[in-house]
C-alpha cells in the first residue's frame, strides 16, 4: 500500500524543485537577454553598466563607495573609473581629503545610462509581453517578494537595484529601497 503522506510529500518536494529550476532558469536566461542587449546596444558590459546606473542613482560616489557597492576590490574599482573616465562616461574630481577621489556620470555617461536603461527595458518587455495583463498584475507582489528577500543586508539592497530605472519604480513602494532605509536607521542607530 502507498502511503498517502509520503506520496503527497514527495509531490510537493517535486513542486518546489522543479519552481527552483524554472526560477533558477528565468534567472540567468532572463540576465543573458538583459546583457546581449546592453552589449549590443551600447558596447558597455560587466561592471561599466552596474557602476554607470548607480552613478545615476547616486549622482556621485567615491571609488571606495563604488567599490563595496559592486563589490569590487579597490584596485579593480580604481581600473574601471580609470577606463570610464577616459571613455568619457565619468570625471573623477578630488573628495573632501586628498585621498579619495569622487564620481560623477559626464553628458555621455548620462547618456550611456539612457541607453542601458532602454536596452535592459526592452529586454524584459520582449518576455513580459507574452503574459496576459491578469498574469502582470499576479506576478508584481510575487516579485517584490522575491526582490525584498534578496534584499538581505544592506549591501545587497544595493546591489539588487544596481541597474533599475529609478523613474519605473516607485521607491517608496520598492521592497529594495526599504531594506536599505531599514538597514541604514538601524546603522544610525547603532552609532
Amino acid at each position: 500500500m502507498i502511503c498517502v503522506t509520503h506520496t503527497y510529500a514527495r509531490s510537493a518536494y517535486v513542486k518546489k524543485q522543479r519552481l527552483n529550476n524554472l526560477l533558477g532558469a528565468l534567472a540567468l536566461g532572463l540576465n543573458d537577454r538583459v546583457e546581449d542587449a546592453i552589449a549590443r546596444d551600447t558596447g558597455l558590459h560587466g561592471s561599466s553598466v552596474d557602476a554607470l546606473v548607480l552613478l545615476s542613482q547616486s549622482h556621485a560616489l567615491t571609488i571606495d563607495a563604488l567599490a563595496r557597492q559592486l563589490m569590487l576590490v579597490h584596485s579593480s574599482a580604481v581600473r574601471l573609473a580609470e577606463r570610464m573616465a577616459q571613455e568619457g562616461l565619468v570625471a573623477r574630481e578630488p573628495g573632501d581629503d586628498k585621498r579619495t577621489v569622487v564620481l560623477t556620470l559626464t553628458e555621455a555617461g548620462h547618456d550611456a545610462v539612457q541607453q542601458v536603461l532602454a536596452a535592459r527595458g526592452t529586454a524584459i518587455a520582449d518576455l513580459t509581453r507574452t503574459l496576459t495583463p491578469e498574469q502582470c498584475a499576479q506576478l508584481v507582489p510575487i516579485c517584490e517578494q522575491l526582490v525584498g528577500a534578496l534584499a538581505d543586508d544592506m549591501s545587497n539592497a544595493i546591489r539588487v537595484c544596481r541597474q533599475c530605472d529609478e523613474d519605473a519604480c516607485d521607491l517608496r513602494r520598492c521592497p529594495s529601497e526599504r531594506a536599505y532605509r531599514r538597514f541604514l536607521a538601524e546603522q544610525e542607530a547603532g552609532d
